[in-house]
C-alpha cells in the first residue's frame, strides 16, 4: 500500500517542483534579466543586482530625486487645489538632502562608501524617484485650516537604479511606502493623528531609514 502511495505522490511532487520553478522564473523582471541583474531576498517589493555586486569603498553621486504625484480631484466646496498637495522647490531641496543623509547612514556607510557632490569623480550614479506620491495634507499652513488629522503622512513608490561609470545598471529596487502609517489595531481603520510639516518630515526620515536598511540587508 505504501508503494502505491509513493508512486502517486512522485508525479505530484514533480509537478509542484515545476510550478515553483516556473513561478521563480516568471518573477524575474525582463529588463533586469536583459541587464544581467539577479533578484535578491528583500523586505522591499523588489531588489535586483549584478552577480557578486560589491559597492565597498565606492564614491556615489545621487541625481536629483524625481517626484511624480498621484492625480487629485478637487472636493466640491474645498478651497484646496491639487497644487496645494505638492512639494515646493524648498521642500524638494530638503527631500534631496534627506534622501542623501539616510542613504549614506543606512546603506553606504556600512560599506565604507560615500556620496560625492561631483558626478565626474563618482564610481556609481544613483537615480531615485518617488512616484504616485500623495501627501496626507498640504505642508504649507492654510489660514482656514487650524488642525488637520490624517491616518498617514504620505504615500509613494520609491524606486532607484544604480549605474556604473559606463552607464550600465548594477542594481535596481522598488517599494511601495505608506509613510507614517498609524494603525489602531481595530479592523482596517487607521488612527488619525495631527498632521504638520514637522510630523511629515519626521515620518519621512524614519521611513527612508527603514527602506535603506532593508536595501542594505538584501545585498549582504
Amino acid at each position: 500500500m505504501q508503494t502505491i502511495k509513493n508512486k502517486l505522490l512522485s508525479p505530484l511532487l514533480l509537478s509542484l517542483a515545476l510550478l515553483v520553478g516556473c513561478a521563480q522564473q516568471s518573477s524575474v523582471n525582463p529588463k533586469d534579466a536583459e541587464d544581467g541583474l539577479l533578484p535578491r531576498q528583500t523586505g522591499l517589493d523588489s531588489v535586483s543586482a549584478a552577480y557578486a555586486f560589491d559597492l565597498s569603498g565606492a564614491k556615489v553621486y545621487l541625481e536629483p530625486v524625481a517626484v511624480a504625484y498621484s492625480k487629485r480631484y478637487p472636493t466640491p466646496g474645498s478651497p484646496l487645489r491639487a497644487e496645494d498637495y505638492e512639494l515646493s522647490e524648498k521642500d524638494l531641496a530638503r527631500l534631496q538632502e534627506l534622501m542623501g543623509e539616510t542613504l549614506s547612514e543606512r546603506f553606504l556607510a556600512p560599506r565604507q562608501s560615500l556620496l560625492v557632490a561631483d558626478k565626474a569623480e563618482a564610481d556609481f550614479v544613483l537615480r531615485m524617484d518617488l512616484s504616485r506620491f500623495a501627501l496626507g495634507a498640504p505642508l504649507d499652513p492654510q489660514p482656514w485650516l487650524w488642525r488637520v488629522y490624517t491616518d498617514q503622512s504620505a504615500y509613494g513608490v520609491l524606486s532607484g537604479e544604480l549605474q556604473d561609470s559606463d552607464g550600465n545598471a548594477v542594481m535596481r529596487f522598488s517599494d511601495r511606502r505608506d509613510i507614517g502609517d498609524n494603525f489602531s489595531g481595530m479592523g482596517f481603520a487607521g488612527r488619525m493623528d495631527r498632521f504638520t510639516s514637522v510630523t511629515f518630515w519626521h515620518d519621512m526620515k524614519v521611513d527612508l531609514r527603514r527602506a535603506f536598511a532593508s536595501l542594505d540587508e538584501s545585498l549582504r
